[in-house]
């Protein structure tokens, strides 16, 4: 900033303070724009990762696009849940139900939150830290396939299906659609751009956070978790089957 918050008095507005600002020419140099699509995007994650905040988005009318309006209101009282639902509305699933929960409070240190769904469409995963976008991942979803497969497994042994021992966690999170959002007091990131969580905390935090959860979730629902634990060991059943496939192929060139 080139000066302090300047008191202007008051104003007849609910909205508190107004801040506005520009790229400094000198470090960005003077033709730097911002990219009305990304902070369209910036702008609604932050509504579903701080549940019950209601954001409004208003752009120049020459910045509107089929993927971004010139004004637009946010509002996600469930959080990624009711996110989740909105990003897979009509899409087939494995399971009806999204797997979803909230450990401490947005903001915290130590909070965790998470909705998944099994679609029979293309998965995705979008994790976060400190509502910063992780884009490559890092230990926070790590700790998620850890409690997913676990879990799954644990289910699995109690209801005395042997199959599932072939069980990876690919098998139980690359099919399916997952968002997850960890708040750590000073996390560490690979590189300067923060693509990817390197904090060894946050697997332990997810981890912990989802492990008594997902077992209640299975356990509450036996038709359900079956139908998830029997179409993951199909997708393990599949891999092997091609994996064993490429080793006849690979063994036959080289006859």
């Amino acid at each position: 900033p080139t000066g302090p918050v300047e008191t202007v008095g008051k104003v007849q507005n609910r909205r508190g303070t107004t801040t506005r600002f520009h790229p400094d020419p000198e470090i960005f140099g003077g033709k730097a724009e911002f990219s009305a699509a990304r902070l369209f995007r910036m702008t609604r994650a932050k509504a579903y990762l701080f549940a019950g905040v209601e954001l409004r988005w208003s752009c120049d009318e020459s910045l509107a696009t089929d993927e971004v309006p010139a004004k637009a209101t946010f509002h996600f009282p469930g959080g990624l849940r009711d996110y989740m639902a909105t990003r897979i509305e009509g899409e087939p699933r494995v399971v009806d139900d999204i797997f979803s929960g909230v450990s401490g409070k947005a903001g915290s240190h130590g909070a965790v939150e998470w909705a998944i769904a099994w679609t029979l469409g293309d998965g995705f995963t979008s994790s976060y830290c400190n509502t910063v976008t992780t884009p490559e991942g890092g230990t926070h979803e790590s700790g998620l396939r850890v409690a997913l497969l676990r879990g799954l497994k644990n289910y699995a042994e109690l209801s005395g299906n042997k199959r599932a021992s072939i069980l990876t966690a690919d098998d139980v999170l690359n099919f399916c659609s997952a968002l997850l959002s960890v708040f750590v007091r000073e996390p560490e990131f690979v590189g300067q751009t923060k693509d990817r969580l390197s904090s060894p905390e946050a697997t332990r935090l997810v981890d912990t956070a989802l492990k008594d959860a997902f077992d209640h979730w299975l356990a509450s629902s036996p038709h359900q978790a079956n139908k998830l634990l029997d179409w993951a060991v199909e997708r393990a059943e599949e891999r092997l089957r091609r994996r064993k496939e490429k080793e006849i192929d690979r063994q036959s060139a080289t006859r």
